[in-house]
């Protein structure tokens, strides 16, 4: 071992202790850092990663619509798409918000179809088991299935009968005639794990979606399930150049895509705040050392004294720098995953399920380790400790040795 690097070594592991204070101090400063910077990007990682599953899982691979209005004669159209290699699912869908009963209280959800006659859907109900406390092959037209958290605000539950009243029924009123609600038994909860959907949504049959809007045979869009693998922004061009679709064609990531920037945009941002952060305590360090420098000129001196060069002085203190930040980062990931493995009763003590709930839509953490963003992450900490030993180690070099000798 270089003796350098042994100096080096004993300033940060002195004799008699297993590590000193600055040495302590230092590394534990880096390990927050990166337990900061890797944790946040971590979540944030995990926050797009499953808002993105969640909404493609409720929304569809592709959504082609007649720009807000209702498209007739799509059964053509549906078959047309089912040859290609790429389309596992295509399904007629009508949606919109209807007014429901339950006990005389009204509620206000978004209903969704389910075409119940070839019982197929382009979204993953069967696959991923969002039907909960019932089963969607007891969907009829006479029936319905809530969102579960829809259902636990307003205390329904599976054998209710809830009454619904369309936007439709408005022409009846128009018109001095009464219009009657639809009676739908509750035979199931729909349950995503993403409260906006669960919150707000209901299913029903395709038929009757289409007799409460008065839509005949017509639908309100056409959604379509790719098979795994298949890029959907490029399969959506290949529908509007190849397919001739005179419809809007457009994809789930397409119809969020301003609501997973602003998710980007929080990850860049905080990760900036806590660049910052880690250079501040580069800072630290660096004053640390140089503190140092002016502790032991004396030593310093002794060394150029036995025939030390400049360089190997300064190496001294360059790698105490880089030793900080090589075990700070190290440090700095396992605290990172210790604690996100322990995130749910921390996250339950500091702001609680149902803040996350309702600003995130989530009952549970996300998280997506990315070895991208903790190698980033340690490159950064480990250069900024080396950089912070540079300006000491330049001091240490160019200390005369008859100088550092008579130094009190």
């Amino acid at each position: 071992m270089p003796w350098w690097l042994y100096i080096a070594l004993k300033q940060l592991f002195p004799s008699g202790k297993v590590v000193s204070f600055f040495a302590a101090v230092s590394v534990l400063g880096v390990a927050l850092g990166i337990l900061g910077l890797f944790g946040t990007q971590s979540v944030m990682n995990g926050f797009h990663a499953q808002i993105g599953e969640k909404l493609r899982d409720t929304t569809g691979d592709i959504i082609i619509k007649n720009y807000g209005r209702p498209m007739y004669r799509l059964d053509a159209l549906a078959e047309r798409l089912l040859k290609l290699p790429e389309v596992e699912v295509a399904e007629q869908v009508a949606t919109g918000p209807v007014m429901m009963l339950n006990n005389n209280v009204p509620i206000f959800p978004m209903l969704r179809s389910f075409d119940t006659a070839k019982n197929t859907s382009a979204l993953p109900l069967r696959e991923k088991n969002f039907i909960k406390m019932g089963q969607l092959d007891n969907l009829d037209d006479d029936s319905i299935i809530v969102g579960q958290r829809l259902a636990a605000i307003n205390g329904i539950s599976v054998g209710d009968t809830v009454e619904i009243f369309s936007p439709t029924m408005l022409d009846k009123v128009k018109k001095d005639e009464v219009p009657m609600p639809v009676a739908l038994q509750v035979v199931g909860l729909l349950g995503t794990d993403y409260s906006e959907v669960d919150g707000n949504v209901a299913l029903v049959s395709l038929r009757r979606m289409r007799d409460l809007y008065g839509l005949g045979d017509a639908s309100h869009s056409l959604v379509l399930r790719l098979k795994e693998g298949t890029d959907c922004k490029n399969f959506a061009q290949k529908l509007q150049l190849e397919q001739r679709i005179s419809y809007r064609v457009s994809t789930w990531l397409t119809a969020n895509e301003g609501f997973l920037r602003v998710i980007k945009m929080e990850k860049v941002m905080m990760s900036l705040i806590i660049f910052l952060i880690i250079i501040v305590a580069s800072f630290s360090i660096c004053i640390s050392l140089y503190t140092s420098v002016l502790r032991k000129t004396k030593e310093i001196g002794l060394m150029g004294a036995m025939g030390a060069r400049g360089w190997q002085i300064a190496l001294t203190y360059c790698f105490q720098g880089l030793f900080i930040g090589v075990l700070g980062s190290a440090l700095g990931i396992v605290l990172t995953m210790l604690i996100l493995h322990f995130r749910e009763p921390l996250v339950e003590f500091i702001v609680g399920r149902e803040a996350l709930i309702e600003f995130y839509h989530f009952a549970h953490l996300p998280v997506k380790y990315e070895l991208a963003d903790a190698m980033n992450a340690c490159i950064f900490a480990i250069t900024l400790c080396t950089l912070a030993g540079i300006f000491p180690a330049i001091r240490a070099a160019r200390l005369k040795v008859s100088e550092a000798m008579r130094n009190d």
